[in-house]
């Protein structure tokens, strides 16, 4: 983990025996930035570098989706700040092109393989090609769809996996520079109120930003990632859950409310025992489902399933706004999927 010198002092001051009391808002923002940012975006770029190796050395679909698995799950504890007002380095349609409402990608993939475009064999052109050739699902396709999984070694199919998952590490390095570089995110937060500061001018400012994090991660697993397959009750959609060719779709719901909740109970002033217990019971009821790409979406009484864990899910954004935004005095602002 970085040495984040000025976090720690902050985090530290809390329990020195100073003159003048801690300020709770740049507490909040030190312990996010130290106890969740740091290790999540570190584990992100950690997996991602991984994947790209294992397809260095053998790039076969059964050969790369267990590291494929661990990138993803890495990118649902960064996910969040991407949704609220962090932009993951310009980068987060790309790492996470979904939903893909035209149906971009399968056309992309063909396009590139039946030519078999160079642009595969060099990184800096294959960073400009289509957002629906880069990035998580793109490579699900290509290592979980019968139409494209079946390459051998040495393929045009090959290289392409190797291209995305090269140009998906870098990202990742990215993604961290924009919070670690010296004018990043986490520096933003941790000097919010300071002059030369342009993002934010006070810490309220930070912390309501990280606050909009979590309800907006929120908001994004009870209306899109449940939302889509459900569809509506007279048209349920199963085929539009998120990731199902991999069956992470469960998986993705599961892997995000824990991260969110992990993040509350750390910016919390006091933890958020009450929004973790409600994310809590909305993981059993979705482990309960045991259908992992929500398959059975389309059925009555599932769909009365997973609107209780939407209830759920709806629990722990109003206990948040007691443990975060009443204890703190932010209420959450805009967020990427406003307007949408």
């Amino acid at each position: 983990m970085r040495n984040l010198t000025f976090a720690l002092a902050l985090v530290s001051s809390a329990t020195c025996a100073l003159p003048v009391a801690a300020d709770p808002l740049q507490d909040a923002v030190s312990r996010v930035v130290v106890t969740y940012i740091d290790p999540a975006m570190t584990a992100f770029s950690d997996t991602a570098h991984a994947l790209a190796d294992a397809a260095h050395d053998d790039c076969t679909a059964p050969r790369l989706r267990g590291a494929y698995h661990d990138t993803f799950d890495a990118w649902l504890r960064v996910e969040p700040f991407a949704l609220s007002s962090f932009d993951a380095g310009g980068h987060a349609t790309a790492i996470s092109f979904w939903p893909d409402k035209k149906g971009m990608i399968p056309p992309a993939l063909s396009a590139l393989i039946a030519a078999e475009d160079p642009v595969v064999f060099t990184p800096v052109d294959f960073a400009d090609v289509s957002i629906a050739a880069r990035g998580l699902f793109a490579l699900e396709y290509m290592l979980f769809d019968p139409a494209f999984a079946q390459y051998p070694q040495g393929s045009y199919s090959c290289a392409l996996v190797q291209a995305q998952t090269a140009d998906l590490a870098a990202m990742a390095d990215d993604v961290d520079h924009a919070w670690f570089g010296p004018t990043g995110f986490a520096r933003m937060l941790e000097t919010a109120g300071e002059d030369g500061n342009p993002r934010y001018f006070t810490p309220r400012e930070a912390v309501q930003a990280l606050y909009t994090t979590v309800t907006a991660s929120l908001e994004h697993n009870r209306g899109t990632r449940l939302g889509r397959p459900m569809g509506s009750f007279e048209k349920p959609r199963p085929t539009r859950a998120e990731a199902r060719r991999s069956e992470r779709s469960a998986r993705n719901l599961i892997g995000s409310l824990r991260g969110v909740g992990d993040l509350a109970d750390t910016l919390a002033p006091d933890g958020a025992p009450d929004t973790v217990a409600a994310l809590d019971a909305a993981i059993a009821q979705i482990t309960a489902l045991e259908d992992p790409g929500f398959a059975r979406a389309d059925d009555l009484g599932v769909r009365f399933k997973m609107e209780v864990i939407q209830q759920r899910i709806e629990a722990a954004a109003h206990a948040s706004a007691n443990e975060i935004g009443a204890a703190l005095g932010v209420a959450a602002g805009f967020n990427a999927g406003d307007g949408d």
